[in-house]
């Protein structure tokens, strides 16, 4: 055997030993999610993360490990740490009524926490391929929604007022039905109205995350509505998926979102346009040339410029926008004027 099939075995028995401690580890994560389940702790421990992945930087220094190596690690360790951590409790019958993003990361999440799945909407084609791809089955719309438990509309707010949903709200009655819109001040009346004329229970949710596939242990917003005014099962429900559910009122709601969603996607809509501008204007290709903190920066403007139907839906929706746009244009001219200041 020469020296390179002797180092090249080694690593075969170091891969195997890793492979081996990554189940140990997994099982370990079980076993832990299993408690949290009891005692109601949410999958997400982030005092914990963090303190894991300080350790797992210390390590990467007493070894000789690239931090740069580590951090990508540890964030699939986690992610698949907290799916080895949900144990559902109960299995629901889930209509989801639409195909898009949203819809594809909320079926990922019901697939690895057992959940029963229907998938339909307008265009039963684009039904049928999303409810494939996770070996789920489709529905024609009252044929589904007769089947749920519990409604899911991943629609946008046009889709919600169409009258496709018009039509369909009928036969909702006696059903759950939960909306996931980021906005909810126009939609919410709406809904709530459509509840208490086709007697039905409408509760609302909003994902705070993106439509990435297996979101566990993220947040999700839970806004009661007079049909449903006790929240506690959808709140477990949330739980039992995976998901950390907070309980809020609509105006809490669409104030936080003003701070978390509207003035930050307000400044990198602009950022975008304004680094398009400048690198033509100076006539410069700076891809090259990209520092750690604008490479993490420019990753989020794509995700906000692949999103703009979405972004764009919240800035014309959120009933505290026109605040946040003007403060956040004060404050834009505050700096810029401290600037000049200082050149002076």
């Amino acid at each position: 055997m020469s020296e390179i099939d002797d180092l090249r075995k080694q690593i075969e028995n170091i891969d195997e030993k890793l492979v081996y401690l990554l189940s140990e580890r997994m099982k370990l994560s079980g076993k832990i999610g299993k408690i949290k389940q009891k005692n109601n702790f949410p999958i997400t421990d982030e005092k914990r993360e963090e303190s894991v992945r300080l350790r797992w930087l210390s390590l990467s220094q007493k070894y000789g490990i690239p931090e740069s190596m580590i951090d990508p690690l540890l964030n699939l360790i986690f992610s698949y740490s907290k799916i080895f951590q949900i144990n559902p409790s109960y299995i629901k019958k889930i209509s989801i009524i639409g195909y898009g993003g949203m819809a594809r990361s909320l079926i990922s999440l019901f697939k690895i926490s057992s959940q029963e799945v229907v998938v339909t909407g307008r265009d039963i084609k684009k039904a049928e391929r999303l409810a494939s791809e996770f070996g789920y089955a489709y529905m024609e719309p009252y044929k589904a929604v007769e089947w749920g438990e519990i409604i899911i509309i991943t629609l946008p707010p046009s889709g919600i007022v169409s009258d496709f949903m018009k039509k369909l709200f009928p036969y909702f009655s006696g059903k759950k039905v939960i909306d996931i819109l980021s906005t909810k001040h126009s939609i919410f009346g709406f809904l709530e109205k459509m509840s208490l004329e086709n007697n039905f229970n409408y509760i609302s949710s909003h994902p705070l995350f993106g439509p990435y596939l297996y979101p566990v242990g993220e947040k999700i917003a839970v806004i009661p509505s007079i049909t449903f005014p006790d929240s506690k099962e959808i709140l477990d429900f949330w739980r039992n998926c995976g998901l950390f559910p907070i309980q809020t009122s609509l105006e809490n709601h669409e104030k936080a979102m003003a701070v978390v969603q509207v003035l930050p996607h307000f400044y990198l809509m602009a950022l975008s346009k304004s680094i398009e501008l400048l690198a033509k204007e100076l006539d410069v290709d700076f891809s090259n040339f990209q520092t750690t903190n604008f490479r993490d920066i420019y990753k989020i403007i794509k995700r906000v410029n692949d999103l703009h139907s979405v972004i764009m839906e919240i800035q014309e929706l959120n009933p505290y926008s026109q605040k946040a746009r003007e403060l956040g244009m004060k404050e834009l001219n505050n700096l810029y004027n401290e600037f000049l200041g200082e050149k002076k």
